[in-house]
């Protein structure tokens, strides 16, 4: 279904060398993000045929009886947009089990949302919003509380989770779990339940193990449930444009975890391009997990839909830092680390490794190097996933390593946390982005969701543009922020290169795939502080249209 299609239509219009299109869009501005003289850099009209683009210089000339010709009216068309590091795997789970916020802007379409949820759920089914937003994206600047959640949904048990700051139950949800004000301190439960003034429990709580704990409390989608559930993420994300996923892993995510994607592609029912990169199962199993994978496994194995592209983004759990918490980078754990990587550039993978901490990144930088002078691998792509004290000194050592950079938009959310745990100075700087960029290393962007960030890329877009968090406060420094073309060459072109595949996707010029997005509004128009409304009215992916709004038709 998804294979590129060779198709030797018969000429039209009288010339006997001119291929008839499938599809032409026309009337429109179309970004082509070109390189070099390939294509010019706008142009009004595009032509498909099969799987790839087939002209942007003369479309409407392979317009034949077969030809569906879209009227454009004026719109703009960017290449499919690719979230460059995004957890898709673990959200498409459970996707469909779950009410998201992330796009909402007032508590109370929150509520709204939640209760429209409700109603079309059996009584007692669990109402649950896990992580990718946070309550300052709110007008009333708040997440609910228990007494609104009550009021709305009174008949399931509710659980809203924010980041992995804390979670808020209703009273059902209280007590489904069997939490009372009574039982809390008796009974084997996370610490982190608030109490009020009289010692009373609120419904909120906070801590990472509580949340951990929530999550072992309700069964797993069944099989099926998470094949439509992963069905139905890659339709979400062709809403939003996005026509590609590189696939960090993510914590705790075993071999298990796979099997729906694996299947929603077998049915030819993924509709997103998903690049795989995987790594161990948990503390304690990475030497005999990545020794199968290496073993079992060959680089860059799969098709144009779904491909095993590499190891990452967590090495060795040990050493998984975040931004306030350092970890363990002692001889020992950078010992363990050297082993994996070694082997992994012998035998030609592609690595992405999770990095906040300066310390950590110096130690793998020189570690590359290192391991560059026995098992080149200037030409494997290795790059550095969030790398935010990465600066325009690092440039010319990730350069001689062909190594690339992985930026997300995680300051959207996490811009004041950051400050606190590094300062304002630093962050301010932290990356030294347009720097970085204009000195020449590979940075691809993203989103990082679904947790702890939103997935909608023109939120991240526009944190690229103004270094804003969703409270309004500044982190980059003005002069290390991207201007519009290249943010949207980060989540396109570039990003393609960090699966090898820069010369198939992520430009609109003939012989690469036929993978756009006609935008709900300009991306290069509409003001700084609406970009993360836009959304795609038409998305198409290897030649088939994958979304549809219906603007188009109007």
């Amino acid at each position: 279904m998804y294979s590129t299609r060779l198709h030797n239509h018969l000429p039209t219009f009288g010339s006997t060398m001119t291929q008839q299109a499938d599809i032409v869009l026309r009337g429109g501005k179309i970004t082509t993000m070109a390189l070099g003289s390939s294509a010019p850099e706008t142009v009004d009209s595009i032509a498909l045929l099969g799987s790839e683009v087939l002209s942007v210089t003369d479309a409407e000339a392979h317009i034949g009886n077969g030809t569906h010709v879209i009227d454009l009216k004026g719109a703009r068309v960017v290449p499919g947009l690719i979230d460059s590091h995004v957890h898709f795997i673990r959200a498409g789970r459970t996707w469909n089990d779950e009410v998201r916020f992330e796009n909402l802007y007032s508590l109370k379409d929150g509520l709204h949302a939640l209760a429209e949820r409700a109603a079309s759920q059996k009584a007692g089914t669990w109402i649950r919003v896990i992580g990718g937003w946070d309550e300052h994206q709110f007008a009333e600047q708040r997440g609910p509380t228990r007494e609104e959640l009550d009021q709305v949904i009174p008949n399931h048990p509710v659980y809203v989770q924010m980041q992995y700051d804390y979670a808020v139950l209703n009273s059902l949800g209280l007590k489904t779990l069997g939490i009372t004000t009574e039982t809390i301190d008796k009974t084997p439960l996370p610490e982190g339940f608030e109490k009020d003034s009289e010692g009373s429990i609120t419904g909120k709580a906070s801590g990472m193990p509580l949340m951990t704990w929530f999550y072992r409390q309700l069964p797993a989608p069944s099989y099926d449930e998470q094949v439509e559930s992963t069905v139905a993420l890659s339709h979400e994300f062709a809403r939003l444009g996005m026509t590609g996923a590189i696939d960090g892993g993510g914590v705790n995510t075993g071999p298990e975890a796979y099997a729906a994607v694996y299947e929603a592609w077998r049915q030819g029912r993924l509709k997103t391009r998903v690049r795989l990169f995987k790594h161990a199962t948990r503390a304690g199993t990475e030497q005999a997990d990545y020794a199968g994978y290496l073993r079992f496994g060959s680089p860059r194995f799969g098709d144009d839909i779904l491909r095993f592209s590499g190891i990452g983004e967590v090495i060795m759990y040990r050493t998984h830092d975040r931004i306030a918490a350092p970890a363990d980078y002692g001889e020992e754990a950078m010992a363990e680390t050297r082993e994996v990587l070694l082997e992994c550039a012998r035998k030609g993978w592609t690595v992405q490794i999770h990095v906040h901490q300066r310390e950590f990144f110096l130690k793998l930088l020189d570690l590359w190097e290192e391991i560059d002078s026995i098992h080149p691998i200037n030409q494997l792509r290795w790059s550095f996933v969030h790398a935010e004290s990465t600066y325009l000194e690092d440039a010319e050592r990730l350069k001689k390593l062909g190594a690339g950079l992985l930026f997300q938009s995680l300051l959207r959310y996490n811009g004041e946390y950051a400050v606190e745990a590094w300062g304002a100075d630093r962050v301010a700087h932290s990356p030294e982005l347009a720097d970085l960029w204009d000195a020449g290393v590979p940075i691809g962007l993203g989103s990082d969701a679904m947790r702890v960030a939103s997935y909608n890329p023109f939120a991240s877009l526009e944190w690229f543009l103004t270094g804003k968090t969703v409270r309004g406060n500044k982190t980059l420094d003005e002069k290390y922020l991207l201007d519009r073309h290249r943010a949207l060459r980060g989540y396109t072109q570039v990003g393609a290169w960090f699966t090898h595949e820069e010369n198939v996707r992520g430009q609109l010029v003939p012989g690469q795939y036929a993978d756009l997005a006609v935008l709900s509004e300009d991306y290069f128009t509409i003001p700084t502080d609406r970009i993360h409304t836009l959304t795609s009215d038409l998305t198409i992916v290897g030649g088939e249209i994958v979304w549809d709004s219906g603007a188009l038709h109007h």
